[in-house]
């Protein structure tokens, strides 16, 4: 299953560090941003089910905007 979040990471500094952390929340999940994209994408993939908010509310608590894109 993917997700797709909408963010305001700007750099491949912070999208590292925000990465590492939902990776050890998260370790069967593949985490890749996408920064050359006006939304700043973060695309999840995982198989096993993934707490949405959780990964959003993370992303907010490091001081960041996150929204999950809609179909």
């Amino acid at each position: 299953m993917i997700e797709i979040f909408k963010t305001n990471v700007n750099s491949k500094r912070q999208s590292g560090r925000i990465l590492k952390m939902l990776e050890r929340i998260f370790p069967n999940a593949s985490f890749v941003f996408d920064l050359e994209d006006c939304d700043k994408i973060l695309r999840v993939d995982h198989i096993e089910k993934i707490q949405i908010t959780t990964i959003k509310n993370e992303i907010i608590n490091l001081g960041f905007a996150c929204e999950i894109l809609e179909d």
